[in-house]
């Protein structure tokens, strides 16, 4: 059952037939994890690849460009969790050591792996399920209450699993290293005119051999790679400057801002202007 007040969603065994799950890449402003029930395939982040099956806990920083593929013949069951990191700040004055390690969490590169294995019985599955079964009974002028109680003791059996001295973490899957390639060399030139050709060059590959490896391994083109990317800086800006928004198109590689426009609202479904309205509300 999925329910939430912004900027908070809780979704518990969210389920898609085997076949009928799609995700692109994409980035937002929310912190997420998600836990995988069933279900088995890959996760990309960041330019590396991971495999994932039951058991595996994932989180995404803020901003942090992600997609899941799942097998065909694989049902997929999640449990989600989204929340703007912003949420929590009027708690950690109570909880310093819990706020410390959040902020790490949260906002260093490379600070977390983003695939931890969560063994079946462990305290963090219970509370999943434990605020599941109280939601219908939580009382309207006191769920944002709960929410926040959730949210702190969920972070912190987080923290005790990161801690746990057996800890197996999922390690990168390697042999699709040349997609890898491809998608760290866009990160690097993102904000450039995009050229097929400079990129196979660079990468000592042929134009349809980086294509044809790229869509393989990924599941989507290298252009919308590229877009999803652009829009995933853009997003940053907009939210952490005071940059224009014709300032920041040209800044993320989009020199037309009618045109940037047009790209941001697709992939976000809102403009530029009014994302950045939404995300500076008090």
């Amino acid at each position: 059952m999925r329910q939430g007040c912004a900027p908070f969603l809780f979704d518990y065994r969210r389920t898609s037939a085997a076949g009928a799950f799609r995700e692109v890449f994409h980035a937002h402003l929310e912190m997420e994890f998600t836990y995988i029930h069933e279900g088995e395939g890959l996760l990309i982040i960041d330019g590396t690849t991971y495999s994932i099956e039951p058991g595996a806990l994932l989180m995404f920083q803020p901003f942090q460009l992600h997609r899941v593929q799942i097998r065909a013949a694989s049902g997929f069951v999640r449990s989600l969790i989204m929340f703007d990191p912003a949420m929590l700040k009027p708690y950690w004055d109570s909880f310093p050591a819990l706020k410390g390690f959040f902020q790490t969490l949260k906002q260093q590169p490379g600070s977390s792996r983003p695939v931890r294995s969560v063994a079946e019985g462990d305290p963090i599955l219970a509370l999943l399920e434990q605020f599941d079964d109280a939601r219908q009974h939580h009382v309207s002028n006191e769920i944002h209450e709960e929410y926040m109680f959730f949210l702190l003791s969920f972070l912190r059996q987080f923290r005790r699993i990161g801690q746990a001295a057996h800890e197996q973490l999922s390690e990168p899957l390697r042999y699709r290293h040349r997609a890898e390639e491809a998608m760290q060399w866009i990160e690097r030139h993102y904000h450039e005119p995009f050229r097929l050709e400079q990129m196979a060059d660079e990468l000592h590959l042929s134009r349809y051999h980086i294509a044809h490896l790229f869509k393989e391994a990924t599941g989507t083109t290298i252009l919308a790679y590229v877009q999803a990317t652009r829009i995933r800086h853009a997003c940053v800006l907009l939210t952490r400057t005071s940059l224009t928004i014709p300032e920041i198109g040209a800044r993320t590689g989009i020199a037309n801002p009618s045109y940037f426009c047009k790209v941001f609202r697709e992939a976000m479904g809102t403009t530029p202007h009014q994302y950045r309205l939404q995300v500076q509300k008090p």
